[in-house]
């Protein structure tokens, strides 16, 4: 083909996808007429394909067709955001550290401070968010008019400042991704927001705009052979307040509902059922592949977690859990966690799990790896007023054993805690020098329950130590129900290990002497004891960003987590100034992440327990971030541009350049 022709076709498939991107962008705030949006389209013709090209709608929990669109695009090192909202006073955007207000890197404009935005954070306290020393974001316009307030910013991906968090590359469907959230209002300048808030996670380094949830539905859709449900049907759940509820499918089971007989499946990923009218009432869900539908705790694998906050789980490429190969993988086991604090009657659930399959094999196996106490052998013992530190150590020793001269890598890594944990660290120690620190700074149970690193893939030797260190505000007392405690990490890996017969693992007060765990605990004297990253004033900042002197307001205000019931009470939360908090090493490596469907028939085995069970009951949260089945998207009119049917404007291209061809 000539080279112009190649020119020629190539800007077409451009202009092509400019075009039906801006058709899905524009089609954004669903509720308002053409000429109600006249502001957002004319910017949108303005500024689309040349500023930005990237964009998500965020929803807002108490109306889908209100939220915020934002605008994306990166360049180098940079990234140039917009959000327009409806509004003509402010406007905050968050990068969440777990998907709320909490552990959050906020930028906002005031439209009473024109020409400028204020680079801020958020610590663990419903307030004003506090100012960061250095001043990151640069502004570049903003348009108020009609109701419409649309700004635009600019910051480096990785600012090199522990106030700010860094913006890693999350394209890949198995990595975490970028949970945003926005929050604005009338006033003239900060203040509270009542129902003007809105979230979603995004994948910003993804060439493909849209919701990360229709992203991996669209990715499992088109690589797997094919898919079966684990669900529950009609489930009541007790008004007690901790049940564990077991219910199985076996292979035979599956075969009738898949209809084929090869053998054997492999597992590229799942995607949580979660029924929206119990949602509040599931507290997470373990998934293992084991012999049959008998509980028998040594002969089963974990492959699946899930727990609020995630979307599902999908492997990388050449990965895969082997379904149904062996005699002692020939069912499917999950164990529900319900919580019914206020002892709710009549609720009725039909949770689960749709999963995902291949019938060829994969050239590696994945395995779960569990730290911490995972088996909650500290149950029953309470937890110091106050803040508290719970250290748990896996000796080199343990991955001597199992990984002999072989090496591991942890695809990702999450970190479990229940309602008093404040933060949560897991070190990978290799001849007395930390060479990997998975952390959160600050742990948010109601967004994450299970909160997964924001980081690469890394490896693991044989020698390597681990070391858990969970941290709890006025603690209560370890146990099994959302109101007590646990300190888990979950690493899925590859290849999956065993020896003798078991499992890679080190639970704490299970293991053999070679992998028991060592536990210390201590109380902290106070905040500055957590050695908390995020928020600390020990980053390094550019040479002219200096912090604005005029200060956030003490006004309760950015919070996009608020029911409209819900106050702002910080009286149990201090508020802690940036510089409360030492730099205790740098900050982690870059990013991980997964999903959504329906329901269908019951599996044929089901079981209830209540407080004790006696299968673990702990391990929790694998899959990946956010909303599940019935999480708000965005508006129902708006098109996927992945899916996108071709229209009029695609068939003139094509005839455009089918003439051009002819020509040669």
């Amino acid at each position: 083909m000539p080279g112009y022709l190649l020119i020629l076709l190539l800007s077409l498939i451009h202009i092509y996808t400019v075009n039906s991107t801006t058709d899905v962008a524009s089609n954004y705030f669903s509720n308002l007429s053409s000429a109600e949006k006249a502001t957002f389209l004319n910017w949108l013709d303005a500024k689309f394909g040349t500023s930005v090209s990237q964009h998500s709608f965020l929803t807002s929990s108490s109306n889908a067709d209100n939220g915020a669109a934002v605008f994306w695009e990166i360049n180098g090192d940079e990234i140039e955001f917009a959000i327009v909202v409806r509004a003509s006073g402010w406007v905050a955007l968050g990068i969440s550290e777990a998907g709320g207000m909490f552990g959050s890197d906020v930028v906002y404009y005031e439209s009473s401070n024109p020409n400028t935005v204020v680079d801020s954070h958020i610590m663990d306290s419903r307030a004003a968010p506090l100012v960061d020393d250095c001043q990151n974001w640069s502004f570049l316009s903003t348009t108020i008019e009609q109701g419409w307030l649309i700004l635009e910013v600019r910051r480096p991906l990785d600012t090199g400042d522990f106030q700010d968090h860094v913006l890693r590359n999350d394209e890949e469907l198995w990595m975490a991704p970028t949970r945003l959230i926005a929050a604005w209002g009338d006033d003239n300048s900060l203040g509270y927001h009542g129902l003007n808030t809105a979230r979603n996670s995004v994948r910003l380094f993804s060439k493909n705009s849209g919701s990360t949830s229709s992203a991996l539905q669209a990715s499992l859709d088109s690589k797997s052979d094919g898919s079966f449900v684990v669900t529950e049907s009609s489930y009541q759940i007790p008004t007690r307040d901790t049940t564990y509820h077991e219910l199985c499918m076996t292979y035979s089971d599956i075969q009738q509902e898949i209809g084929t007989a090869t053998v054997p499946l492999t597992l590229i990923g799942a995607i949580p059922i979660i029924t929206e009218e119990t949602r509040a009432f599931v507290h997470h869900f373990t998934v293992y592949i084991q012999p049959s539908c008998q509980n028998d705790l040594q002969a089963r694998s974990m492959i699946y977690v899930w727990g609020p906050g995630h979307e599902g789980m999908s492997l990388p490429d050449n990965v895969g859990f082997p379904l149904f190969e062996a005699d002692d993988k020939q069912a499917i086991w999950i164990q529900i966690h319900y919580n019914n604090h206020s002892g709710v009657s009549g609720m009725r659930d039909s949770s689960g799990v749709r999963f995902y399959y291949t019938e060829t094999a994969r050239a590696e196996e994945a395995g779960m790896l569990e730290l911490g106490d995972p088996l909650v052998r500290l149950y029953g013992q309470s937890i110091s007023n106050g803040l508290s530190k719970y250290e748990f150590t896996c000796p080199g020793s343990c991955s001597g054993l199992f990984l002999a001269q072989r090496q591991v890598t942890v695809i990702a890594e999450f970190l479990h805690m229940h309602q008093t944990g404040v933060r949560m660290t897991n070190e990978v120690i290799r001849q007395n020098e930390v060479v990997h620190n998975a952390k959160v700074d600050v742990f948010d149970f109601e967004e994450q329950g299970g909160f997964r690193v924001p980081q690469d893939p890394f490896t693991v030797t044989p020698g390597d130590t681990f070391r858990t260190s969970c941290y709890y505000r006025d603690g209560g007392a370890f146990g099994l129900s959302s109101q007590e405690e646990m300190c888990i990490a979950y690493l899925l890996y590859y290849p999956a290990i065993s020896n003798f017969g078991f499992n890679w693992g080190c639970p704490y007060g299970a293991g053999t002497p070679i992998c028991a765990q060592e536990l210390e605990n201590e109380d902290l004297a106070g905040e500055i004891d957590l050695n908390r990253v995020f928020g600390s004033s020990g980053g390094v900042c550019p040479a002219a960003s200096p912090a604005p002197s005029a200060q956030a307001t003490d006004n309760p205000t950015f919070d996009p987590t608020l029911s409209p019931t819900e106050t702002n009470d910080e009286s149990t939360s201090p508020t802690l100034s940036p510089t409360q908090m030492p730099v205790s090493g740098s900050p982690p490596p870059p990013t991980s992440r997964p999903i959504d469907v329906q329901e269908s028939s019951p599996p044929t085995n089901r079981k209830d327990e209540s407080a004790s069970p006696t299968v673990s009951p702990t391990q929790m949260p694998f899959s990946d971030d956010a909303p599940t089945l019935s999480s708000p998207e965005p508006p129902t009119n708006v098109v996927d541009s992945a899916t996108q049917t071709p229209g009029l404007g695609m068939l003139l291209w094509i005839g455009v350049l089918c003439t051009a061809l002819a020509l040669v």
